[in-house]
């Protein structure tokens, strides 16, 4: 996908539209596209469109789950003035929404860590309308300065992530302490370790694995939560089935419980 220069100043309006509204805005994770087009001139709406028509396997993504268009869930819960930090700096995270039985799973999780390692995770980043998703999608292609192939590998179109399906709800971990700068280093630190091990038996699931079948990068923080699943699918060779496909990987960061994902 090509865009003209004049594209490109449009979505520079875009963005900067876009960063207003997450300033003002605690719930624009949850905004309709009814109020997303409200935001946007006819030309900007025209730009916003042709991306998000995107076609998946263009840009080497062979393996795309559609989960659906799915209203925004009743039963959300705000989870808000969460810290975390880079470096030596703490930031507070925006408001962020789980449905009621992720929230509750990850409460239980975070308790049993404490316990065992005294240590926790954020959550910095969950449940995201279709619209919002629209919105992550731009912002990531206007980042990656117009390039959709790289954009692709770190977030997916509308109707495709896991961030808008609850009954595969992604749920993004984050550290409390101060000992990593950078996001994707999370797979470094205790945190990980004891996440892999544990988290599911709360339900949660590591979304991209080295190797993963959805050729997405490499993920430490990305995980999703899938209801009635129990611990049994811990030790479950349908774990390495379902998020690797037919890729294998040695990497020593994936193991969990008793075996490789």
């Amino acid at each position: 996908m090509k865009f003209s220069e004049k594209e490109k100043q449009i979505g520079e309006i875009i963005f900067k539209k876009f960063a207003a509204e997450k300033k003002k805005n605690q719930r624009l994770p949850l905004i309709l596209f009814n109020d997303l087009n409200k935001i946007l001139n006819v030309q900007e709406r025209e730009l916003l469109n042709k991306i998000l028509v995107a076609n998946l396997k263009e840009y080497g993504k062979n393996y795309a789950e559609f989960y659906g268009i799915k209203s925004v869930p009743k039963s959300l819960v705000a989870i808000k003035n969460r810290k975390y930090f880079i470096g030596k700096n703490a930031k507070i995270v925006k408001t962020q929404f789980l449905p009621k039985p992720v929230f509750e799973s990850f409460v239980r999780l975070n308790n049993l860590m404490k316990k065992e390692i005294g240590r926790a995770v954020n959550v910095a980043s969950c449940y995201r309308s279709l619209a919002y998703q629209a919105i992550v999608l731009f912002n990531w292609l206007y980042q990656c300065k117009w390039n959709m192939k790289k954009a692709l590998r770190r977030v997916t179109l509308p109707g495709c992530s896991e961030h808008g399906y609850p009954s595969r709800q992604a749920v993004g971990f984050n550290r409390l302490v101060k000992e990593i700068a950078d996001i994707r280093n999370f797979y470094k630190t205790k945190e990980y370790k004891w996440v892999l091990k544990n988290a599911c038996k709360f339900g949660f699931f590591l979304s991209y694995p080295v190797g993963n079948k959805f050729g997405v990068d490499f993920e430490s923080w990305h995980w999703h939560y899938i209801s009635r699943v129990g611990s049994t699918l811990c030790r479950s060779s349908l774990v390495v089935k379902h998020f690797l496909g037919k890729k294998k990987s040695t990497s020593p960061i994936l193991v969990s419980g008793s075996g490789e994902l």
